[in-house]
Order: C-alpha cells, then structure tokens, then sequence
C-alpha cells in the first residue's frame, strides 16, 4: 500500500521512467494520496507552458484513490511535526500533512524529490525516494 506524493505523481504524468516503474511496480497495491496531494498535482497542470487539461489528469490518475479524513490526518501530521521538531528539522507544512497521512494511514510514502529529506522520518515513516 503506498500514498503517493505529488512529486512522483507528477513525474508520472510527465513520462518520467523512475516514476512509471515505481507506480507499475505497485499497481496491484492501494493507491492513496489526501486531497492536498491531487491540488498540487493539478495546480502543477495549471501553470504548465501549454493548455490545461485537468479532465485528462483526472483520467491519466483514475487508478489513485484520494482519501480524505482531514482532522485525524491533521492531529497526525502535527503530532509527526512535532516529534521531527523535537529532533531539530520539521518538514514544511504541506509536507508534514502528507507524511502525517501516510503515517496515520499506515501507508508506505513515495516521493520524488528532497522535500521530505529530513533526519528522523525515515524512522517514523515507512519513505520511498523514487529515482534515487
């Protein structure tokens, strides 16, 4: 079971390999992300140099089930914030509520870029660095 992060999800939808082959590799696995993670994801779709096709976002990610239970996923990011704080580096807001997600979902994390490098969350949740 693995919640993925918008920076593999974006990568997917971009063709790069390390990210097909990561979702490939797992696609007989739940496939979660909260809804923070799809507003990236389509924000990203936004502002890219051509149209937006946020209809063809929705059907390139039609096997990803979002998931949503704001307040414990919120309680859970905190709680993760607060222990990473402890051990002296945080994650950024939004990447704390993901991470907290996962945790809280009891879900591997997938991500693609540095964001979630920090000490002590490899620890505390179960990370994948796709294309490292």
């Amino acid at each position: 079971m693995t919640l993925y992060d918008s920076s593999v999800l974006i990568d997917y939808l971009d063709g790069v390999d390390e990210a097909i082959e990561c979702i490939t590799r797992n696609a007989g696995e739940r496939a979660v992300a909260p809804p923070l993670v799809l507003f990236e994801v389509y924000q990203g779709e936004v502002y890219r140099p051509d149209r937006t096709d946020l209809d063809a976002v929705d059907g390139a990610l039609e096997w990803l089930t979002v998931v949503d239970g704001t307040a414990r996923f919120a309680r859970g990011a905190a709680e993760l914030q607060d222990e990473l704080r402890q051990q002296g580096t945080p994650l950024s807001a939004r990447d704390a509520f993901i991470a907290g997600t996962a945790r809280v979902l009891g879900e591997s994390l997938a991500v693609s870029d540095s964001d979630f490098d920090v000490d002590g969350l490899r620890e505390v949740v179960d990370l994948t660095v796709v294309g490292s």
